[in-house]
């Protein structure tokens, strides 16, 4: 007996890649929240970190099939994805000098539920009314959490919703990308454009830097590429609306990563707001789940 490939085996997959790429991603939060309470700009970092990948991708080029891969008829909507690329980062990053990493994060995750939202009209994707209502209360998780109206409110909350915004449109622009373009092509394009959009400030505010601070963006590198290139697949494979749950993972890696590197411990709102946005998320994967047919054996 054997399983035909299917929608559901491809969301399988999906989810895979998209668990190793979050634990990835939020490794390299840890490490930036690191280095930019070390006083190290954010565009420093992202221009260090650029100039080491296009260096590995270049090296890699050769094995996977060489030049060809960096030609490309969407050159321009390539920079239009890395402008997001670049934008996401630089303000996640540059938030975390006052927000704890857990805080942050949970913030963040209004992305999933925008990215679901507008599978719709962009991809034609369906959500029901009960992922409608998943996404309402993960916004109201988000809210919570945010205190806008409470004398904790921080301004660099504003930074992360920035961060969201401009993580959500990269997301959806791998899904769009994949289907013409290599997953090669698309993160080399991203990593030059971002690298490119760093350069001037990043030369203007330079610091020098100790050797093992050095080596930690280097890490940055190796983590953001790796999880790049399993964000790719999984939004090329995948549907947006099965994925995009799985980001939860990161309130869980966030919290222990603030915790055991940063005795960092989040308020009791933070909590309570966590909680919701991650029941939300996973009703969503139950709704998924439930409305698909389990795959049909055929012979072998």
């Amino acid at each position: 007996m054997a399983i035909p490939i299917t929608a559901n085996n491809n969301n399988l997959l999906g989810i895979l890649y998209i668990s190793l790429a979050i634990l990835m991603l939020s490794s390299m939060d840890a490490v930036a929240k690191s280095l930019v309470t070390a006083d190290y700009s954010s565009f420093q970092i992202l221009f260090l970190r650029g100039c080491i990948n296009l260096t590995l991708l270049s090296i890699a080029m050769p094995f996977l099939g060489g030049i060809k891969l960096v030609r490309t008829t969407r050159f321009w909507a390539h920079g239009l994805r890395g402008l997001f690329g670049f934008l996401a980062p630089v303000c996640f990053f540059s938030s975390l000098t006052s927000l704890q990493l857990a805080e942050a994060t949970v913030v963040f995750f209004i992305s999933p539920f925008v990215m679901t939202a507008l599978s719709v009209p962009l991809f034609k994707e369906k959500v029901g009314i009960h992922r409608w209502s998943a996404i309402f209360v993960g916004f109201c998780g988000v809210i919570w959490v945010v205190q806008p109206t409470s004398e904790i409110f921080d301004p660099a909350i504003f930074l992360v919703l920035a961060a969201s915004l401009s993580y959500t449109f990269l997301m959806l622009s791998s899904r769009w990308l994949g289907q013409t373009d290599k997953t090669y092509t698309i993160v080399f394009y991203v990593t030059f454009w971002v690298t490119i959009l760093s350069a001037p400030v990043a030369l203007y505010v330079w610091q020098d830097m100790e050797f093992q601070h050095f080596i930690a963006v280097g890490g940055m590198a190796l983590l953001s590429l790796a999880g790049n290139f399993f964000i790719v697949k999984a939004f090329t494979i995948g549907e947006v609306g099965a994925i995009t749950p799985f980001e939860y993972l990161g309130l869980v890696w966030a919290l222990m990563l603030g915790f055991f590197f940063f005795d960092e411990v989040p308020l009791p709102h933070v909590w309570i707001g966590m909680a919701v946005i991650a029941l939300s998320g996973l009703y969503m994967v139950y709704r998924e789940n439930k409305k698909r047919p389990a795959p049909k054996e055929e012979q072998a």
